[in-house]
């Protein structure tokens, strides 16, 4: 491949085939291109015997290196053993010295990775056997979540000590705190599997719990649209109604107060509820002019006693609208009174008008009697009737005046 083209001349130009090419360019590119491959071919023999070469003196570490007493790996040089080796022909296949060198150094580290992979994989198979061994006794009742190393050890008889899956053959492999490491990291599983048990225990606990609060509240509120709880009912006037229902059982079991706070919170939510809706309630009333035939009752003589009563859904209903009138002159009012006549009875079982206008008519009940009781006939009722009509039906604010009874 190296052959100039002078010398490529005098050597060939007396061949026949010389003359196949015209012209001395052809001849040029024909020889160029021939030494190119050549050179290739040569290159490729080379890399080949070198490779060959390599692969040789590696089975020769690989025979001679594990039986030769000299050597120890990671702490033998190539020097120690240089001799041993250099009886063979497969240690000149190198040519190089330095790259004999090279070459039993990368030997070297590759066979110390080799025996690290073995002797991890020898430890990860122990401590999958150990943990079989573990999960075995688990099984048996003799391995729980409250064992300690000393109490399980106690557990175990003499062939189970003895079990190769347990017992320490090989310290290298497993040693003795590799066997309490694996039982204490096993325990730890167990513990957590335990919590976790607890726990969903628990939360399926809350969760019956929560259901059997939520019955009960609407049982309450169930009662409260029958009439026969308000704002104002106190617990000992309900308990025994509820105490025969399966809510009320239900709640009882998770405590004997348990009942009675629910009830003491539904009716305290319902009361402040109803307070702060009484105010814009009570405005609008005194604006609209309190008048009486809006609650559904009708003067019809000589005594309230003779007061027609409307329907009461009807008379609520036309109250509201009544209210929303009255208020149409305050923006403020009326969104107030508009938010509760349409959303109030959605919150809750009586809507606070209702609640409104049942005041206001026992309000007017609760006059009309004392009237009577007082000996009021119809003379001093026509000669102050202006005056005690207004007295009538006066809504005080709260605070003022003793609670009022629902009209029944």
């Amino acid at each position: 491949p190296t052959t100039k083209w002078a010398d490529v001349v005098r050597i060939c130009s007396d061949d026949v085939r010389w003359d196949a090419a015209s012209t001395t360019g052809e001849r040029k590119q024909a020889l160029a291109e021939y030494q190119t491959k050549r050179a290739n071919e040569l290159r490729d023999v080379k890399r080949q015997e070198k490779v060959r070469a390599k692969e040789a003196y590696q089975r020769l570490l690989t025979e001679v290196l594990p039986k030769e007493k000299k050597f120890a790996p990671g702490a033998s040089r190539f020097m120690d053993i240089r001799d041993s080796l250099s009886k063979d022909d497969r240690f000149y296949a190198v040519e190089d010295e330095t790259s004999r060198e090279e070459l039993f150094y990368e030997w070297v580290e590759e066979l110390r990775k080799k025996e690290e992979r073995g002797k991890r994989n020898k430890r990860r198979e122990a401590k999958e056997a150990c943990i079989a061994f573990l999960k075995g006794k688990e099984e048996e009742g003799k391995l729980t979540f409250a064992s300690t190393w000393s109490t399980f050890l106690s557990s175990l008889d003499k062939t189970e000590l003895a079990d190769p899956r347990f017992s320490i053959s090989t310290p290298a492999i497993m040693s003795d705190s590799d066997r309490q490491l694996y039982f204490s990291d096993f325990v730890i599983e167990l513990q957590n599997a335990e919590d976790e048990k607890r726990r969903r225990i628990r939360d399926a606990r809350r969760r019956a719990e929560k259901a059997q609060r939520d019955a009960f509240r609407e049982k309450l509120a169930e009662l409260a649209k029958k009439g026969l709880i308000v704002p104002e009912t106190r617990w000992r006037g309900i308990e025994e109604r509820v105490s025969g229902e399966t809510e009320f059982e239900a709640v009882q079991a998770q405590g004997r107060e348990v009942a009675r706070e629910l009830f003491e919170d539904f009716v305290y939510d319902w009361k402040e509820e109803y307070r702060r809706d009484r105010m814009a309630l009570n405005r609008a009333w005194e604006m609209g002019g309190k008048k009486k035939e809006l609650l559904g009752l009708e003067s019809n003589g000589d005594n309230g006693d003779d007061d027609k009563k409307k329907t009461t859904s009807a008379a609520v209903e036309d109250f509201g609208k009544s209210l929303l009138e009255a208020s149409a002159g305050s923006p403020d009012l009326y969104g107030e009174i508009r938010r509760i006549t349409n959303v109030g009875a959605k919150k809750n079982p009586l809507s606070s008008t209702q609640l409104f206008f049942n005041e206001l008519r026992a309000s007017y009940h609760s006059a009309a009697k004392n009237l009577t009781k007082n000996g009021h006939n119809g003379k001093s009722k026509r000669d102050g009737g202006d005056e005690s009509s207004e007295d009538e039906g006066e809504i005080k604010e709260e605070g003022e005046v003793e609670e009022t009874k629902k009209d029944t």
